[in-house]
């Protein structure tokens, strides 16, 4: 009965914590935007309704002994809550350009970054006297050049002692 009582106690707990972080969440993502652009905008209304799915969530779920049940149930419910925000998030045209700017400010920076990186790398390999990955790309390329040749000229000279042998001696 001891352990039935503490596991209430701390389940209640912890359930206090969950509903005064929603609400401080809640004022948070709730504040009126200042001068500057609010950068809550985009994401307010999927916060929003993670919360609200969160604090139904912790009113509808009965108190039972099994704290471990409660919180796996809980924790289901509230992934699909958030799973279904995000997804009508990301189908909005909003965010499908926010990310394509991401993506372009993103590659803008990298190019320079790696275009300084390969230049580091082949002034290491010639350092070391090794080859680059181009250089052994050029040879393996020369090398299957050379191959065709000398099929070509197998062929050729296949095709020849075949007339010869056709002739007439």
């Amino acid at each position: 009965m001891a352990d039935t009582a503490s596991t209430q106690q701390l389940f209640d707990m912890w359930k206090k914590q969950v509903e005064e972080g929603a609400q401080a969440w809640a004022r948070l993502v709730n504040q009126a935007p200042g001068a500057a652009a609010d950068p809550f905008a985009f994401w307010r209304p999927v916060i929003e309704q993670g919360l609200q799915t969160w604090s139904r969530t912790v009113g509808q779920i009965p108190l039972t002994p099994d704290l471990m049940g409660q919180w796996k149930q809980l924790v289901d419910q509230w992934i699909d809550a958030w799973s279904r925000a995000l997804a009508q998030a990301m189908g909005t045209e909003g965010f499908a350009q926010m990310l394509g700017r991401y993506l372009d400010q993103w590659l803008v920076a990298q190019g320079p970054l790696k275009r300084a990186t390969d230049q580091s790398v082949e002034n290491t390999l010639v350092a070391l006297n090794l080859p680059s990955r181009t250089q052994v790309t050029g040879i393996a390329k020369q090398i299957v050049e050379l191959e065709e040749r000398i099929e070509g000229l197998e062929d050729t000279i296949s095709t020849l002692l075949k007339r010869l042998d056709k002739e007439p001696r």
